[in-house]
C-alpha cells in the first residue's frame, strides 16, 4: 500500500492524494495544515475536502474546522486490504504461520470501535471456535483491538476511548477506562496484546502489529493474531509462540508496499 507525497496533489491524483494526506496525520487536520508544502491553491483544497466529505470519506471533527477520516474510509481500506494483489500472498503467510504455531490465526483491521477480520485460517483441531471473514469484535475486549488502541496516536486514542461501549462479555472483560488505559500502556511497551478470555469464556488470543510507514512514522495498519481454547493453550504457553507471529507479521508488512 503506497501513500502519495503531498507534492503529488498538484498531479493527477488530486483528492485521492489529499485523502491519503489526512490518513497520514496523527490528529484531525485543518485546511491551513494541509496547505503547508502544497502548491495547490487553498480554494481548490477546500473544494476537494468538501467533495471527500460529501462522498462520506472524510468528516468534520467536533470543532467544525478540522477534518478526519469517516467510517466509509475505513470500509474502503478494508476492501483494499482484502482484494489487493497482496491478499493471496498474505493468505499464504497466514497458512504458514498456522502450521508453525498449530493454532487458528487471523488478520484484522480497525473499523470504528471494532476490529474486522479480513482473513482467517483455521487449525485442524476438533475443538476450535470459528470466526468468518468480516466478523467484528469490540476493540476493548480483543487482543487485536487493544493493540490498535495502544499503538495509535494519543489524541486519536482519547477520542476512541470516549466512544467505546465498555460492555462486559465475560467476567474478565475490562469495563473500566482507567484499567483499560493501564493495560494499553503495558501493550504499548511490550508490542503485543493478549485476550485473557475477555470476549469469550474459554478463548485466549495473542496479537502482534503489522507495521507500515505512513507519512513520517510507522503505524499499525493491521494485526496478526492467534486464538486457542484455554484448555489447550494457556496465555503463558501462547507467548512462547510470539517470535513466529512477529516473523509472519513482518513478512506481511512487505505485502502492503
Amino acid at each position: 500500500m503506497h501513500f502519495v507525497a503531498m507534492d503529488d496533489l498538484a498531479g493527477g491524483l488530486k483528492p485521492i492524494a489529499l485523502l491519503e494526506r489526512v490518513a497520514a496525520m496523527e490528529h484531525p487536520v485543518t485546511l491551513a495544515e494541509l496547505a503547508v508544502g502544497s502548491d495547490v491553491p487553498r480554494p481548490t483544497l477546500h473544494r476537494w475536502l468538501n467533495a471527500l466529505t460529501a462522498a462520506g470519506l472524510l468528516q468534520r471533527a467536533p470543532d467544525g474546522r478540522r477534518f478526519e477520516l469517516a467510517p466509509r474510509a475505513s470500509q474502503l481500506a478494508f476492501s483494499i486490504l482484502s482484494n489487493q494483489p497482496g491478499a493471496a500472498l498474505r493468505h499464504g503467510l497466514l497458512e504458514k504461520v498456522v502450521r508453525t504455531v498449530g493454532e487458528s490465526c487471523n488478520l484484522t483491521v480497525l473499523h470504528g470501535t471494532e476490529v474486522t477480520y479480513i482473513d482467517r485460517v483455521e487449525a485442524m483441531w476438533p475443538l476450535r471456535i470459528t470466526f468468518q471473514r468480516g466478523s467484528r469484535v469490540p476493540a476493548h475486549c480483543s487482543a487485536s483491538g487493544k493493540l490498535f488502541l495502544a499503538l495509535m496516536p494519543p489524541a486519536k486514542r482519547d477520542r476512541m476511548l470516549r466512544d467505546l461501549s465498555y460492555e462486559g462479555f465475560t467476567e474478565n472483560t475490562i469495563t473500566d477506562r482507567d484499567a483499560l488505559l493501564a493495560e494499553l500502556a503495558a501493550v504499548r511497551k511490550q508490542r503485543y496484546a493478549l485476550d485473557r478470555e475477555e470476549y469469550l469464556s474459554g478463548l485466549v488470543c495473542l496479537a502482534v502489529p503489522v507495521i507500515q510507514r505512513i507519512g513520517r512514522s510507522p503505524a499499525c495498519i493491521a494485526a496478526l493474531a492467534m486464538q486457542a481454547p484455554v484448555s489447550r493453550l494457556s496465555c503463558d504457553a501462547m507467548i512462547e509462540k510470539l517470535p513466529a507471529l512477529q516473523d509472519a507479521a513482518q513478512a506481511m508488512s512487505g505485502t502492503l508496499e
